[in-house]
């Protein structure tokens, strides 16, 4: 399997050169460079892709390594991105072609690790859907309710480890002050064991759009929580999961993503 490490400023400029306009997870690095400082940018890169074997120049022409180009292409082109967020320090971002899957893991805030995947669906049920699971153990559903929560909110949760709106929570849901509901969310948040999320960004039509989903795991229950979007707002739709309803929520995720690619 290749792999190279390069950084923000790398891919961002490689991208561009490939005649991409986005590169979902990577923001331009030079909003407010002059001509003159992008073309030191240029230089630096070559010269370091050279160093690195990547690229040659020869009868006049820039002459790349077959497998790092084309993994560049496929950064360049993709229409299907999903980012894996494990305990909200792993980061990698996975883009889809029909032959092969680029992944960019994240080493530091300058850089990421490139590696190449097999087939798509190989690498979702290899890397992804096993990367989202790991450490997670299987646990009684002793509740099958929903919960509705607002995305800034839990990611605050998870964070702090503890819901600091309890009453809000419950207005949004219609609940009363003694809802078990709510403090079986409030321990398993508590005493987090890992919060893991994929977020998949796929191209409809000129737009991008999003599916995701988290999972919360803990020593008393399980959650997934599904990105919807209500009435213009966005919500996480809460339950409490165990076994294969676990895994249909995160490889639902794709087929979601999957059945509204062949709507448009």
């Amino acid at each position: 399997m290749a792999n190279w490490k390069l950084t923000n400023e790398d891919l961002y400029l490689l991208v561009k050169m490939l005649g991409g306009k986005v590169l979902i997870g990577v923001s331009n690095p030079f909003p407010h460079y002059g001509e003159n400082e992008l073309e030191k940018e240029w230089e630096r890169m070559f010269k370091k892709l050279h160093g690195m074997e990547l690229v040659d120049y020869i009868d006049g022409e820039l002459k790349f390594d077959e497998p790092f180009i084309g993994a560049m292409w496929v950064l360049a082109r993709s229409k299907l991105v999903a980012e894996v967020v494990i305990d909200e320090e792993e980061q990698s971002l996975f883009y889809f072609s029909d032959e092969i899957v680029v992944e960019c893991m994240k080493e530091d805030e300058s850089g990421f690790r490139i590696y190449t995947h097999p087939a798509p669906e190989w690498t979702m049920k290899q890397v992804i859907f096993p990367r989202m699971l790991m450490g997670i153990e299987d646990r009684t559903v002793r509740m099958n309710d929903l919960l509705c929560l607002l995305p800034r909110d839990y990611d605050q949760y998870s964070k702090e480890q503890d819901i600091f709106n309890l009453d809000q929570v419950r207005i949004n849901n219609e609940l009363g002050e003694n809802s078990l509901l709510v403090k079986q969310f409030r321990r398993s948040v508590q005493r987090k064991i890992h919060s893991n999320r994929l977020m998949v960004f796929y191209r409809s039509e000129s737009e991008w759009a999003i599916e995701g989903v988290h999972v919360l795991s803990s020593p008393s229950y399980n959650w997934t929580l599904r990105m919807v979007n209500k009435d213009g707002i966005e919500w996480l739709h809460a339950r409490q999961a165990a076994g294969e309803v676990l895994v249909k929520e995160i490889t639902g995720t794709f087929e979601r993503v999957k059945q509204k690619q062949q709507v448009h």
